[in-house]
Order: structure tokens, then sequence, then C-alpha cells
């Protein structure tokens, strides 16, 4: 199914309740790449009519990690509450058609589900009844009237055909509570119409509201949008994703050093089947190729392991040049009298720990780790070429200490002694280092610097 150019205008209509989650921005992203696909519009409106839990710096998290993704909402960014006198206009409209009744019963809460609620009787209130104690003042909330003549309601979605409900399963539900503010139900509908929305991409989550929206838009004679609910995200118990099962807000994700096209491209293959696998775009890149009929129904999966992939691909697309100068101080610093500032050495050794590097503050800590490791508990009275090694290298110029010097060094100390290779450069990584394992050792001993890798044999040798 294609839709008219430029005809296409989706939106993101996050509540402000707390940050941008992996499902989230994958509703965000799926919103924009149709949207841009078709030369449309996408726009950001913030659901905040929940009061008490909605903060204006969540609004300016969510703005600043949708940014971060390469999400830019066009046009100005909305606010339900900021739509009010316009829903209470809506609210009088549907009122005249006798769509809507005034509720007197006790609790009149959007959420309140009390036996007495259930028993309302209040819809069979004569007009001029109910109007005589609306306009003495008596406290009240505005429910919706659902036709009792309906044994089902059925609705299309994009993805899922036709979704039916019986008619008994939805109940007169609340549009306005008694202190007159419009409930989300109300609010989505007349943002959505005014707004001028085509499609509702939203979570699968909210098809249980969308009967009720339905209802409103043919009530007021409008148009409703295209429903499109995709598949709820799942941790690997397949459970709802959480934040106790990895669902990390984004702004974590950024402030953890993850790059925003690993995290964009990784989000993109949770249920869109033509993701790039092994590519790293953005969403404007993304978005020629996004097609709503290529959503696959089965909840997707969220995998760190496969996240962590896109993570080492955006890593390695870095010049190491830059992550050098990024990530200088997690170096040893140099010798004051030091002479040789060749970068050659250090550029090398972050080649060499960058592909296993997911995640820039990972590759921080790999360089520290190279070097700042304690010193490994092992005796060296019974290794009787230590101090001679201590001394074919403390012959080597300062300004000549470079890894392709050392290793020349080690090679023919090794062949010299008889030393097998594990025995000489295992130990002395240990001796050094304190660690098992790591990037070739000539680079290490070079970045460490001649004055620390001396000082360190010495003292190993008087042990």
């Amino acid at each position: 199914m294609e839709e008219d150019s430029g005809s296409v205008t989706t939106r993101f209509a996050p509540s402000p309740t707390g940050p941008l989650h992996i499902g989230g921005a994958r509703t965000a992203l799926f919103n924009f790449m149709w949207a841009r696909r078709n030369g449309g519009r996408f726009l950001l409106r913030f659901e905040d009519t929940d009061a008490s839990r909605s903060r204006v710096e969540y609004e300016d998290s969510i703005l600043e990690d949708l940014r971060w993704l390469g999400i830019e909402p066009d046009g100005r960014i909305a606010r339900q509450t900021s739509n009010s006198k316009r829903h209470a206009q809506t609210l009088a409209s549907l009122r005249e058609l006798g769509a809507v009744y005034p509720c007197f019963c006790v609790g009149r809460g959007e959420n309140d589900e009390s036996d007495a609620v259930r028993r309302c009787v209040c819809g069979r209130l004569s007009r001029d009844e109910a109007d005589a104690r609306v306009d003495s003042g008596e406290p009240h909330c505005w429910r919706f009237r659902v036709r009792s003549d309906l044994k089902e309601f059925s609705f299309l979605d994009r993805l899922r055909g036709t979704i039916a409900a019986p008619a008994s399963s939805i109940e007169d539900f609340v549009l306005a509570r008694g202190d007159g503010t419009s409930t989300y139900l109300l609010a989505v509908v007349v943002d959505d119409h005014d707004s001028s929305v085509t499609h509702v991409i939203r979570g699968e989550e909210h098809i249980s509201n969308t009967p009720r929206q339905e209802m409103i838009y043919r009530a007021l004679g409008w148009q409703a949008p295209q429903w499109v609910h995709i598949p709820m995200v799942l941790d690997a118990g397949r459970h709802k994703l959480s934040k106790r099962s990895g669902a990390i807000s984004i702004g974590s994700y950024r402030d953890e050093g993850w790059l925003p096209d690993a995290v964009v491209s990784y989000i993109a293959t949770l249920s869109w089947s033509g993701a790039p696998s092994d590519m790293l775009l953005s969403p404007a890149e993304m978005s020629a190729a996004f097609h709503l009929d290529s959503v696959a129904l089965t909840p997707p999966v969220h995998d760190p392991d496969r996240m962590r992939h896109f993570g080492k691909m955006s890593i390695a697309r870095l010049p190491a040049e830059d992550l050098l100068e990024k990530y200088r101080g997690a170096f040893p610093k140099r010798h004051p009298d030091s002479n040789n500032y060749d970068e050659t050495d250090r550029i090398s050794l972050i080649k060499e720990l960058v592909p296993s590097c997911a995640v820039l503050d990972e590759l921080r800590e790999a360089i520290s780790n190279s070097f700042l490791a304690p010193r490994a508990a092992i005796s060296v009275s019974e290794i009787g070429w230590v101090t001679a090694v201590r001394d074919r290298l403390a012959d080597v110029p300062d300004d000549d200490w470079t890894s392709e010097r050392i290793r020349k060094i080690l090679k023919e100390f090794q062949k010299e002694c008889g030393l097998k290779g594990r025995e000489l450069y295992h130990t002395l990584r240990l001796l050094i280092t304190g660690r098992e394992s790591g990037a070739p050792l000539a680079l290490i001993l070079s970045c460490l610097g001649r004055e620390r890798v001396i000082s360190g044999l010495t003292s190993a040798s008087s042990e």
C-alpha cells in the first residue's frame, strides 16, 4: 500500500513522565522514517494530561535524546495541556450531539472502576435534569455514551487487519474530569485531528484504547487516521522490556559512550524486517527503504550482544587520531625530559583495542587497563635474565623509544638467551602491567614510556 507523496503526517506523542527508552525510541524512529519516506511531516507532542507525573525536565531529556539519535521533529513542539480550550470546545460539540453526558457518581475519575461507577445510571437522566444539576454546580465528570445497540465494535489496523471487540467490554468512558480537564482519550483525538495526522504508529499496548478513540472520531464525523500498532519489545525471557531487564534510557546509553548511529541502527532492527544488519545508517538514510508493510508482528527480543555488534562497527569507523585526541589522558603521562612526541605507537595501540569495544567508555578503560593494572605477584629470584633485559632496554635512547626498536631488542634478546616466546613476553607483561594478556607488548612498553618500564623492571629485580 502506497501513500500519496507529501500527504503523510505522523507523530510521536510520549508522556513526559520518565526518560526515553528503547521501545519509545523505536516508535519515534518508525514514525520519523514513514513521514520522511513519503515526503510528509513528523510531529512531536507531549501528552502531559497526567499533571501529577509530568515533568518539564523529562520533556527536555526526551527531545535531547531524539535529536541525538537524528530524529528531528518538524514544526513546533506541542503539549496537550496547551490545547485545553480546543478540547473543551470539542466536548461541547459532543454534548450537543448527545454523545456525552454528565456523570454525578461517586469517584468521577477516568480510572475509577468501582461498583458505584459500574452501576452508573446518569446516562439515563433526561437532558433537562442533567443540565439542571450541572448548572447548580453539582460535581460531575463527562462520559462518552457507548451505543447500547452495539454488539461488536471493530476497526482496521494497517498491520493486523480488522480487530473486533464485544461492545459489552467497552463501558461509557470519561472524556473530562471533575475539574474540567480533558482526559487523554479526548485530547489525543482532538490533537491528532487538528494536526492532520494520517498514521498513528504506536505500541500494541494502545490497542485497547483504539475502539474508544475510533468512537469519538465517528461521533464527530471526522476521518480517523490509519491505526498501526507495532509489537512490544521483549526481554530475553520474553517479558515486557523493563529497566531491570535492560531497558536503559537512551540518555544513559549516550552517557556511557554509545554512538548514536549504533543505537539507532540497532533499534531499527527491532521489528523492521528490511533493516540493514551490517550497516550503520542515520534515520534519514534508512527512510528511503522503510515501509510499514515490512514491519513484522512477531515481538522482537532486545539483544544486548547484537547491539554491541553495531556499537563495535560505529567505533571502528572513527579515525584513530581523533580517538587519541579524545582519550589522551588515559595514556601514561610522558616523562618531563622526553623529546619523543611521535604518536604512531599510541595510534597503533588504539587500533589494537578498538575491535573489542562497543562503547567509547570501554575504549577509555581498555587504554587505562593496558598500563595501570597492579603488578602481578611473581617471584623473579630465579629469573636471571630480568636484569639483563632491563639493561638492554635502558641502553635505548629516549628519542628512539619506539615499538619497532623495542620489538627488535626483545627478539634479539630472546634468541641470544634461548628463551621461548611465552617465557619472555608473558613474564615481562606480568612484571610490568600485571596482566595476563593484552595488545602487543612492544606497543605497551612504547606507550608506557622508557622511564616507567626501566623503573618497573628495576623494582621487580630487587624483590
